[in-house]
């Protein structure tokens, strides 16, 4: 960027440049133009052979030949000589001569006394001339000299001074953008070769992301000075010393320094992922030291609250759901190919086509009919998942012709919906397969764009679930499957609560459960 912004300044002033010394080329060549027609004609007009001859009317040949010898000496495209009646006595084309003049009206002028110039299309083209009259000894008018130039002559005479001014400005924009490259690699070597307007926007990003980020960040010199501190960082040691501030430059408070950074200093080892307790403040902390060119610089700390790594541990048991997902798919896709493979080996050809059509049309009839209704690409693709995971175990899995979610903007629900799908689905076919009949679930999803509310209902026809249980089913850590269970629907109620929706359970046992979820939120719907 600053190489083009030198190079831009340079064009823009050899560009000016050149115009005005193109203005003032022309303007000085059209006054030598001048200067040198009037000069010519002038020294003709006065020379005593041509006088006598013009006066005595002379064979037209010595006119013509003296013409042209002053037209080669001084490199004029013509000098034409003019009796009194406007009849040319010489002419660089032969022919011409003892014939009137192409313009008598602007040769005329000149008879009155006074020589004049002249731009106007003659025998030789658009041109430049200068007429003055031919004076006798009793100082009376008897003929006229025109000397001109063609425009051809002109203008090949102005490019021929335009060229050495370009080669001018050609030098001198090389001269420039060389010196602006020298100047600009110097410039970031300095700056670590970023451009200016790229430091500031690294800055800015810098921290943007040093804000937006969950974890708090400190970092210290290796005098225990504040080199950066975010604003979770900032708001955690406010609340461990009392509201007191961290202005970057500042000592850090020294319990922070004890308990988080002290070892580091003097161990020069990183410390990772441990609990750490300031003031009463409990965190799991990562200290780095920061080495530059192998000496010790300082360290940076990485803090989060041990609440907050709990409820990423508990979120993170969603993975299974995905999981599961992809077994069932993968395991009814390796039976489809093993049929087929059978079927190839068999030379049963036309049973394979039947076969793939069949599969097609059942696949374009469940993915048609789904994608119809959910219109959200990622939740979509979950639920097929499901449905196949389903069918792998001999349960049905029924979408409600009523659903609807339209084309909306899920990104910030879409992870606690499709957790709470697979956390549904898990329990009905759970059920469903302890009863060991055929089993089916059912399935609706609605987003209503005038309520802002997203609604989901999961009901199977499996055991169901014991009055008395029904009470204590969403208690964490409470499970009818046995230790170590008991976290999913316990789960599903505080995502349900923290987006102040609302769920309901209704179980019959032996006949089957149905639980229902409302999450209010508001989706940006999208015409894609």
């Amino acid at each position: 960027m600053i190489i083009i912004l030198v190079v831009l300044v340079i064009i823009i002033s050899l560009i000016i440049s050149l115009l005005l010394i193109r203005n003032f080329v022309i303007n000085k060549h059209f006054d030598n133009t001048k200067e040198k027609l009037s000069g010519i004609a002038k020294m003709v007009a006065s020379d005593n052979d041509v006088i006598r001859n013009v006066e005595q009317g002379v064979p037209v040949k010595q006119i013509q030949d003296y013409s042209l010898g002053v037209m080669h000496n001084v490199n004029v495209d013509f000098v034409v000589i003019l009796n009194h009646d406007l009849i040319r006595l010489s002419h660089p084309d032969a022919t011409m001569v003892g014939k009137p003049f192409s313009d008598l009206n602007d040769a005329r002028r000149a008879l009155s006394g006074q020589g004049h110039f002249s731009e106007n299309i003659g025998i030789l083209g658009k041109g430049y001339r200068y007429f003055t009259p031919i004076f006798n000894q009793q100082h009376e008018v008897i003929g006229i000299v025109c000397v001109g130039l063609t425009m051809r002559t002109l203008n090949h005479d102005l490019m021929q001074a335009q060229y050495t001014i370009f080669g001018g400005l050609m030098l001198g924009l090389f001269s420039g953008v060389l010196g602006a490259i020298i100047l600009a690699q110097k410039i970031k070597t300095i700056l670590f070769g970023l451009e200016p307007q790229e430091i500031a926007t690294r800055l800015r990003e810098k921290e943007i992301i040093e804000n937006e980020v969950a974890e708090g960040i400190i970092a210290i010199s290796a005098d225990e000075k504040i080199m950066l501190m975010n604003k979770e960082a900032q708001a955690k040691y406010q609340l461990a010393n009392q509201e007191m501030k961290a202005p970057i430059g500042e000592q850090l408070d020294t319990n922070f320094y004890n308990v988080l950074f002290k070892r580091v200093f003097d161990d020069k080892k990183k410390i990772k992922d441990r609990s750490f307790y300031v003031n009463g403040i409990e965190v799991i902390a990562t200290v780095t030291p920061i080495y530059i060119e192998n000496e010790f610089f300082g360290a940076v700390a990485t803090l989060r609250d041990q609440s907050e790594m709990i409820h990423l541990s508990n979120q993170l048991s969603g993975t299974k759901y995905y999981i599961n997902s992809l077994r069932g798919q993968t395991h009814e896709f390796m039976n489809k190919m093993h049929v087929i493979s059978g079927l190839i080996e068999m030379r049963k050809y036309a049973e394979v086509s039947q076969y793939i059509q069949q599969l097609n049309h059942r696949y374009q009839d469940e993915v048609g009919f789904l994608t119809e209704r959910i219109k959200v690409p990622a939740l979509a693709g979950f639920i097929m998942g499901k449905i196949n995971e389903a069918r792998e175990q001999n349960i049905s899995v029924l979408l409600a012709e009523s659903s609807d979610v339209s084309n909306v903007e899920m990104q910030d629900i879409v992870h606690d919906v499709i957790h709470i799908l697979g956390n549904f689905f898990d329990n009905a076919i759970d059920s469903i397969l302890q009863k060991k009949e055929p089993g089916k679930i059912e399935l609706k999803l609605n987003y209503e764009c005038e309520g802002n509310v997203f609604i989901l209902k999961v009901k199977d026809n499996g055991l169901g679930i014991d009055f008395e249980m029904q009470k204590r089913i969403f208690e964490h850590g409470f499970s009818t499957k046995g230790e170590d269970r008991g976290y999913g629907l316990n789960l599903v109620k505080t995502m349900v609560e923290n987006h102040q929706g609302i769920i309901e359970l209704d179980s019959q046992p032996g006949l089957g459960t149905s639980i229902y979820v409302e999450l209010p939120c508001t989706l940006e719907v999208t015409n894609e």
